[in-house]
């Protein structure tokens, strides 16, 4: 049986009893694309009711038994339609997104991961968490690879500390914008640890040698978030000092986003070149202080380089240098104006 179109899988079940079993076993994604609402000529209106809407998708958590993948985002809160004698539902889902879930608290966060043990997959960006939240969500799902927590105004050290002492095997992981991380949550963090995007918090000397503690990083985003950068000085711009520690810390380092670190000055470009042997790709956009010396250290020293990203007004390198780096490493470098 071909079922080409979109109509015809989602009457594949009303066919039959036998049919609707085959098409509740096989469902392994609920996602809503659109949130609730549908456009007309007066603007928005609401298809269905937010009651109803939260009813609807309770029940159809309960009848898919075997999804993998669901996001609630921009959905109405559902915590108070599953009950203690409501079916078992959840054991199989891996990844949940609850990005933009700010109509629920920290609690009923918790109480929803709850619901999904063998979570490896999470998106909590821009949402109500807090450390308590992390806590419980490091108890519940220790097998969790990949945490994205941008824009969670609410944690801090502490709560990173839970997620990283609790799940293991965590890989990747982002808190970019949360004003309230220093980085020293990150002591003792599993050589798992690949993956991290960092930029915008409010990162010290001694959080940036704790978050290389594990010396697994592959990837690092550190790209300063421009509106924070304006805000107060409290946001750590990342400095040579940084650069050094990341550059001895980070031996497998491929990819490295420095884009708008403004104080990052000659010892940091030596540093790189030195010492990051792996590394493929590095954004230096908006590096001010990047000089004809440091582009050259790096051109000499990291050989596996690929991709730098460089634009060419806001740094302090001379044509010459640009040039010269571009016949000694044809195609490798993307001089942006």
């Amino acid at each position: 049986m071909c079922l080409e179109t979109s109509d015809d899988r989602k009457s594949f079940g009303l066919t039959c009893r036998d049919w609707l079993h085959i098409q509740n076993n096989n469902h392994e994604s609920l996602w809503y694309c659109n949130n609730y609402h549908r456009e007309n000529k007066y603007g928005y209106y609401p298809k269905i009711s937010p009651e109803n809407l939260a009813k609807v998708t309770v029940r159809l958590l309960f009848r898919f038994q075997h999804l993998k993948y669901l996001s609630l985002r921009g959905l109405p809160r559902i915590t108070g339609f599953v009950h203690p004698n409501s079916p078992p539902f959840g054991s199989k889902v891996e990844g949940l997104f609850l990005d933009r879930c700010s109509v629920y608290s920290d609690m009923q966060l918790a109480r929803i991961i709850s619901w999904f043990p063998r979570l490896t997959n999470v998106t909590l960006d821009s949402t109500n968490i807090t450390d308590k939240g992390l806590e419980a969500l490091a108890k519940c799902c220790a097998s969790l690879k990949t945490v994205y927590l941008p824009r969670c105004l609410w944690i801090t050290d502490l709560g990173i500390s839970f997620l990283l002492q609790k799940c293991r095997e965590l890989h990747t992981l982002s808190i970019r914008s949360c004003i309230n991380i220093t980085g020293i949550g990150f002591l003792g963090c599993a050589h798992t640890l690949a993956d991290l995007v960092a930029g915008g918090c409010r990162l010290t000397p001694e959080g940036i040698s704790a978050i290389v503690s594990g010396g697994g990083l592959e990837y690092l985003n550190l790209r300063t978030s421009e509106e924070l950068a304006e805000v107060e000085e409290r946001f750590m711009n990342i400095n040579t000092e940084a650069i050094v520690t990341i550059s001895n810390g980070c031996p497998l380092l491929k990819e490295l986003f420095l884009s708008d670190c403004e104080e990052v000055e000659l010892e940091g470009w030596k540093a790189i070149g030195q010492n990051c042997k792996e590394l493929s790709e590095l954004f230096v956009m908006g590096c001010q202080k990047l000089c004809d010396l440091g582009l050259q250290a790096m051109c000499d020293g990291c050989n596996k380089l690929s991709d730098l990203y460089v634009d060419r007004e806001k740094n302090n390198c001379s044509n010459f240098a640009l040039e010269l780096f571009k016949r000694k490493r044809p195609g490798v470098m993307c001089l942006y104006s």
